[in-house]
């Protein structure tokens, strides 16, 4: 299934450039329509089909929630005037599989049909458990019930049911496993257990699973969110584990998940003082390296939703995002109202072309952006 690559995933790899960004003035590149797209095997002669502009750069580090059941004015808007990665569904964008085959497929036309015809990641929040998403999917176990029972194999047929039922509608990115040590705040019994060696066993089944479903995971909520007393969507919560139990205890599952070939790792957004003394881990520079340095991952970083109050901290969704591109993370998510997007991308702009941000840290992420998309069929009109 990674083999195959349709036109604009071949296109894609063409369009990337890492040597330079065109458009720093901060004009946006030019669109087009469906109609003017070039059919399979014409190369495309226009400097924006050499090289992404860094508008285009910086809105592959996006994926955006909807606020609907099909594509509205604003999702049309972030996709073709902004060139944004991926978007995510929620449960009141997913009320049935047709429903959704309809809504993906048009989203990714519209991707496809715009320059630089970049197709989407399209995520969804789908565990099993608690929190199941899709209504179509296959009703599975929570993770703490496969853990009690502790079969590698029963995690990994789970997430190859959930992955295919999902692929089947077009949602090519599922935001799990949950590889978090135990069932603090927020976390419950959407973790495997309270024991790192048996969470790793079983994550990394897990992640074995979505692979054989052709479906991009997400190993969250790093470096653990399971001890936390506070829930970060509400408070900005803090673990105080020395590097000892950091590097022990906490780490583990992380470290499973990557030599499974896990894809993508979430940041979680909540303070480990060991780290980083007063950034989230999901903004910290301190967070990324540990994750790219000790843990040798080298896939996309995304943050968990950045509209969370443990990550804005009192202060607004796009300072958050410019904070967190600093840091090193590769795909922001937002899920909050379209105004919220679009000043967050806004800013992120408006810091690489100040200097805040260098253009060689977005090149960087788009890069590990392109890897993914090219790693996996995330659209056919087949």
């Amino acid at each position: 299934m990674r083999t195959r690559r349709s036109f604009h995933l071949l296109l894609y790899a063409l369009v990337v450039s890492l040597t330079a960004f065109t458009g720093c003035g901060g004009q946006p590149s030019p669109t087009k329509e469906a109609s003017e797209e070039p059919s399979a095997g014409t190369a495309e002669t226009t400097e924006e089909a050499e090289r992404l502009s860094m508008r285009d750069a910086v809105g592959q580090m996006f994926i955006v929630g909807l606020g609907g059941t099909e594509p509205d004015y604003y999702i049309e808007k972030m996709v073709r005037e902004r060139n944004v990665g991926g978007v995510l569904l929620l449960g009141h964008s997913l009320q049935s599989e047709e429903q959704t085959k309809s809504l993906t497929d048009a989203l990714q036309r519209l991707a496809t049909s715009t320059g630089p015809a970049i197709p989407l990641l399209v995520a969804a929040d789908h565990e099993g458990g608690e929190v199941q998403g899709a209504p179509w999917v296959s009703e599975q176990p929570s993770a703490a019930e496969v853990g009690e029972r502790g079969e590698p194999e029963e995690a990994r047929r789970i997430s190859e049911e959930i992955g295919r039922e999902l692929l089947r509608s077009g949602v090519n990115t599922d935001l799990a496993p949950v590889v978090d040590t135990g069932s603090g705040a927020a976390i419950g019994s959407r973790s495997y257990g309270a024991d790192p060696a048996l969470v790793a066993i079983m994550g990394a089944a897990s992640i074995e699973g979505f692979e054989r479903a052709g479906v991009v995971s997400a190993a969250k909520h790093f470096p653990n969110h399971g001890p936390a007393l506070a829930d970060s969507h509400v408070a900005l919560p803090t673990v105080n584990h020395d590097m000892e139990i950091v590097l022990n205890s906490d780490l583990p599952p992380f470290r499973a998940a990557v030599e499974a070939g896990v894809p993508m790792v979430m940041l979680g957004h909540l303070v480990y003082p060991a780290l980083d003394p007063t950034m989230p881990a999901s903004l910290s520079p301190a967070a990324v390296e540990l994750l790219r340095g000790e843990l040798g991952f080298d896939g996309v970083i995304v943050t968990d939703d950045l509209v969370m109050e443990g990550a804005r901290r009192g202060g607004t969704t796009a300072e958050a995002a410019v904070e967190a591109a600093k840091a090193g993370v590769d795909l922001l998510m937002v899920s909050g109202p379209p105004e919220e997007q679009a000043a967050a991308y806004d800013a992120v702009v408006n810091a690489v072309e100040s200097g805040e941000i260098p253009p060689e840290r977005i090149q960087a992420s788009v890069e590990r952006i392109r890897n993914i998309k090219n790693r996996y069929l995330l659209y056919s009109e087949d």
